[in-house]
């Protein structure tokens, strides 16, 4: 944990402004990834508080985020959706040191208020763990559950045999 100071807020507890802004593709493009817009760094404290710090502490195991805020540039150098949750600092793609992901989903399903959980190209029978994306909207939360196989995106909980869909 980073110790906060006026460039580098903590979000929460466990969280701080840059662990939810890096990116190595922004460092390795020359990409600003910084948020500029304080509604966004506020959607990001959001997010840490209601989603991200609840599983930290629950669970005591140091979570990685591989995805947070996203830049218009950064968002279009990773194929991101043009309307994508990231722009806004409402969604961090994420994975936790020591359980899998569908389990880290599953806990963040039964247990906070989200806007939506996407368990992303998980298949542990194919070596392939993914990542969990999850948001959350301070204005409205859908609870939405959804299940990416890689290629298409499929309504609820799910898993797959990628090896057959790759």
């Amino acid at each position: 944990m980073y110790k906060s100071n006026q460039f580098n807020p903590m979000l929460s507890e466990h969280l701080d402004l840059f662990t939810l802004c890096q990116s190595e593709t922004a460092e390795k493009l020359g990409i600003h990834n910084m948020p500029q817009d304080a509604d966004v760094i506020e959607n990001l404290r959001q997010l840490c508080l209601n989603v991200l710090n609840p599983a930290i502490v629950h669970f005591d195991l140091p979570l990685f985020v591989t995805s947070g805020y996203r830049c218009p540039q950064l968002n279009t150098e990773v194929g991101g959706l043009a309307n994508s949750q990231h722009l806004l600092g409402q969604a961090a793609d994420i994975m936790m040191g020591g359980i899998r992901n569908d389990q880290l989903a599953k806990w963040i399903i039964d247990n906070t208020d989200f806007d939506e959980v996407i368990l992303e190209k998980f298949d542990p029978d194919s070596g392939e763990y993914g990542w969990v994306h999850a948001s959350y909207n301070t204005n409205n939360n859908r609870n939405r559950v959804t299940t990416f196989d890689g290629t298409t995106f499929h309504e609820g909980f799910h898993y797959f045999d990628l090896s057959k869909t790759n």
